[in-house]
């Protein structure tokens, strides 16, 4: 479902008066546009945990039958009023690795951030990495930006296997970060590391229904509100209120979709939305509870039952209950614009909404999880809106997690530390239908690799003793390398099996054209384009792909 900005036009002319009152007041003064340019801007940076696109377009069904929208504030304010990337990828769709990538600017295969815990990932993988000391926060704060962290870190935060020193880390001005040592209620019962000080527990980490809940009044103004979502979007606006003169960089993490680890309760709604989607069918889009997989590798194929109705039924409640915790995401969007508009700061502030990664919802036959480079997984929501930014917009551009921090540096005007295998797509803003000749590298090492840890050697990084595998989850544990490149993805795993997609006619990636005679000279191209980008570095990542083949003629869908 499309975003309806015509509905809205009284709150269009509001956001639009502080812009038009800066351009008449900068007229008075007799300032030269490039004075104007130069102040930097301020930045917003929205992350949600395993939201896919599917959910940023999604409806449900209401407590009087009617079908509403579950993030109307969010297509309002910043779809309609900015860029939609949708070909937006995770390099590496899992939590930590996707996390690193944003603060970095770099893949997993160069900065050996490629796990969610130990030495290669997660908090304590990034504590010995020199992402930690040199992402482009720290480059932000160097420049005179006011930077502040808010909700998720990386995992491991907070625990003797990952961080357990309350230092704030390098870059950050504000912190207040999830503290929760073990599997713990993501949103209830947590605790944050505020500035050094361990603080909480927020609610009670205990399931009883409704007894350990905030009110239903919640956010409202002198309740205490524990609930995650709002807990941090609380502090989130108290500190661009109380922020100093100049430029601030906010970054805000929820937890939401994410369900409970460690607990099978899955994700827990704000008190006031707990089911009011209760009525909402489950999406079943094509490739849904796929009836044949037989085109897919030998590792994917292996325990790939189809799903039965006890696990379809699982999965409607499941996506009852996240897409009714996005409902307070979206509230959260709604009070952060509100609060920089009363500011002052909203003419002059870009904001970036997206997700870490995506996730199953009985894709392929699978009910959960991610890891996989298939478009639930790996194609998740971007939307940025700004300065120049045109408004209501889609962009095919295909762009990736390791593009942020080239192009957040690029609009502050400073310098990264780290060499980016990312670019910046600043001019993308503007022009949102160039596309370019980019290719993103997907990528994933659950799984001990000889090649990658050949290659993360031969760059001084330190690689695991032991050749167990990281643990497992509802998705077969693979190791893979692929490209996203004009109308295909192409993905070589190690085990062996390869696929190619022509994304063109099979969105839902239901046939794979590996062995195709009509794909021939694409499956060649794609083969030496990965050849090159594998473990590519800096200016090798980000080269463009040259004229791609099409089909030898023109392909049909498997069962159309």
């Amino acid at each position: 479902m499309s975003f309806n900005w015509t509905r809205n036009r009284p709150l269009n002319a509001l956001l639009i008066l502080p812009c038009l009152g800066g351009m008449l007041l900068a007229a008075v003064a007799g300032r030269a546009p490039q004075v104007a340019e130069a102040k930097r801007p301020d930045i917003v940076v929205i992350q949600t945990d395993d939201m896919t696109s599917a959910m940023l377009h999604s409806t449900y069904i209401n407590r009087r039958g009617k079908q509403a929208l579950t993030m109307p504030r969010t297509g309002r304010l910043l779809a309609a009023r900015g860029v939609e990337f949708t070909n937006y990828y995770s390099s590496s769709p899992v939590c930590s690795p996707s996390r690193s990538a944003l603060l970095s600017g770099q893949y997993g295969h160069s900065s050996g951030l490629v796990r969610n815990l130990g030495r290669l990932g997660g908090a304590s993988g990034i504590a010995s990495s020199p992402v930690y000391g040199s992402n482009f926060v720290v480059a932000l704060e160097d420049a005179g930006y006011h930077t502040a962290h808010f909700g998720r870190f990386l995992n491991g935060y907070g625990s003797r296997n990952g961080i357990s020193d309350r230092t704030v880390p390098p870059g950050w001005s504000a912190w207040a970060s999830d503290w929760t040592p073990g599997p713990v209620r993501r949103f209830y019962g947590y605790k944050l590391n505020v500035n050094g000080r361990v603080k909480g527990p927020f609610g009670k980490a205990g399931y009883r229904a409704w007894r350990n809940k905030d009110s239903r009044r919640c956010p409202a103004l002198g309740l205490r509100c524990d609930y995650h979502t709002d807990q941090i979007t609380t502090r989130a606006v108290r500190d661009i209120r109380g922020a100093p003169k100049g430029p601030i960089y906010i970054q805000v993490d929820y937890q939401a979709p994410h369900g409970a680890a460690g607990h099978g309760s899955g994700t827990e709604p704000a008190s006031r939305h707990i089911g009011s989607a209760r009525r909402t069918p489950l999406p079943r889009p094509p490739g849904f509870n796929e009836p044949g997989i037989r085109d897919k590798p030998p590792r994917l194929r292996r325990g790939g039952r189809r799903l039965g109705a006890a696990d379809i039924q699982r999965l409607t409640r499941r996506w009852r209950h996240e897409i009714e915790s996005l409902r307070s995401v979206d509230e959260s969007v709604g009070r952060i614009v509100r609060t920089l508009r009363e500011e002052g700061r909203l003419s002059r502030a870009f904001i970036f909404f997206m997700s870490d990664n995506g996730a199953f919802f009985g894709e392929h036959r699978y009910g959960q999880s991610k890891f996989l480079a298939y478009e639930p997984s790996a194609n998740v929501p971007l939307l940025v809106r700004g300065p120049g930014v045109k408004r209501n917009r889609k962009s095919g551009a295909i762009v990736a997690n390791v593009d942020l921090a080239p192009t957040i540096a690029d609009l502050a005007g400073v310098k990264l530390r780290l060499k980016p295998d990312g670019r910046t797509f600043r001019d993308t803003l503007r022009f949102p239908r160039k596309a370019g000749r980019r290719a993103v590298v997907l990528e994933s090492y659950r799984l001990p690799s000889r090649a990658l840890y050949n290659h993360l050697e031969s760059k001084g990084i330190m690689v695991p003793d032991d050749l167990g595998a990281e643990a497992s989850a509802a998705v077969p544990a693979v190791n893979y390398s692929g490209l996203r490149a004009g109308r295909y993805k192409y993905i070589n795993y190690e085990g062996p099996g390869r696929e190619l997609y022509d994304l063109r006619v099979d969105p839902f990636e239901q046939t794979n054209r590996i062995h195709s005679p009509a794909y021939r000279r694409v499956v060649r191209s794609f083969d030496r384009q990965l050849e090159l980008r594998r473990f590519c570095s800096a200016g090798a990542c980000s080269r463009g792909t040259g004229k791609i083949p099409l089909p030898a003629r023109r392909p049909h869908l498997r069962g159309f």
